[in-house]
């Protein structure tokens, strides 16, 4: 790196522990969105390593962090406050890094610096298609976790963690928002500890002993996701007290896994949209509230009901006729965010 900073440093120091001297391939982004171009991460290095007994890559980004000078008002953090990494097995890239991992990073960082949605450990999120793109694999999806190797870190402009992506299959995504993502990937660890997404792996929940002790979990444990975002949302209760909640059709089937592996166990549930949010719970009865912020309780035939609720756009009453939900449609944009690629609903 040509232009030294305390931030870029403390990423170096902290890769220097596990390889040594060893120079690492080093992906710079052309025109960082810093000085107006499109690639919010400055760099991507990546490492050969062979942590858990399998080779692999080790990619490291530098960007989520602050790396030049304090830019941001909390004095704790450093930027976001994580950098991101991934170990890769890819049979096409055995020789040198493979170059789509280093556009999977910089497309989960645009979403980040868009949104100002950070991935902790035990977030999940779909890929909306193949890992990498182009390739034939059954990963889709991801799931992140800490990296195993290198532990959180005090530099100059505060603490960055080092959080690791783990690809999932579609079934294996499902799972995890039925269950947790931790509790799968510990499950792994056992056999893999270096957590690797391999290309050409089939899902884990085809081995017998896995699949058996996630359904254990999903049933005992329910899910460990309490909470639903979407891009759209309503809410709202008449002088009758009956209830409107209106669901985005593409959250639509996040929010029902929520009445099953959280409202099931009597716990509560939240779904979000951007000026708005919905507290739901079980109960003996269905009632809508705002006194202490909108909340919707549900009995069971309602809940129930919404299990049953399609993809479909329009406005579904609910049995006890104390609350209905409507399913907004939602379109989907291109990459470039100007064209609609697909309509939800």
């Amino acid at each position: 790196m040509s232009e030294a900073s305390d931030g870029w440093t403390a990423i170096d120091a902290a890769m220097r522990r596990l390889y040594g001297d060893v120079e690492p391939l080093h992906f710079a982004a052309v025109l960082p969105m810093a000085i107006g171009g499109n690639d919010p991460l400055h760099g991507v290095s990546a490492y050969r390593s062979t942590f858990g007994g399998r080779a692999c890559w080790h990619f490291v980004t530098y960007g989520y962090s602050e790396l030049f000078e304090k830019e941001s008002d909390d004095l704790e953090i450093s930027g976001f406050g994580f950098e991101m990494t991934v170990r890769v097995i890819d049979p096409q890239a055995e020789a040198e890094p493979p170059k789509w991992v280093v556009s999977l990073l910089q497309n989960l960082a645009r979403y980040v610096f868009r949104t100002g949605n950070v991935f902790c450990p035990g977030h999940t999120t779909t890929l909306n298609g193949p890992i990498a793109l182009g390739r034939e694999t059954e990963l889709v999806a991801a799931a992140f976790v800490e990296d195993p190797e290198l532990p959180a870190m005090a530099t100059p402009f505060g603490e960055v963690a080092f959080v690791q992506l783990v690809g999932l299959t579609a079934d294996e995504y499902d799972a995890v928002r039925d269950w947790d993502a931790l509790r799968l990937l510990e499950l792994v660890r056992e056999r893999d500890p270096a957590l690797v997404s391999d290309l050409m792996r089939q899902s884990w929940l085809r081995e017998s002993g896995i699949a058996e002790r996630v359904r254990e979990g999903i049933e005992r444990d329910g899910a460990s996701m309490a909470a639903a975002y979407s891009v759209k949302g309503s809410w709202s209760v008449g002088d009758d007290g009956h209830a409107w909640l209106g669901v985005a059709a593409n959250m639509l089937d996040d929010l029902q896994r929520l009445i099953r592996g959280r409202l099931r166990l009597g716990r509560e549930a939240t779904i979000m949209w951007p000026d708005g949010v919905v507290t739901l719970a079980a109960g003996e009865t269905t009632r809508a509230s705002n006194d202490e912020g909108p909340r919707l309780e549900l009995d069971a035939g309602d809940r129930q009901a919404m299990l049953g609720i399609p993809v479909a756009r329009g406005v579904y009453p609910l049995p006890s006729g104390r609350a209905s939900v409507r399913v907004i449609e939602v379109e989907i944009l291109d990459g470039t965010r100007t064209k609609v690629e697909q309509v939800i609903g």
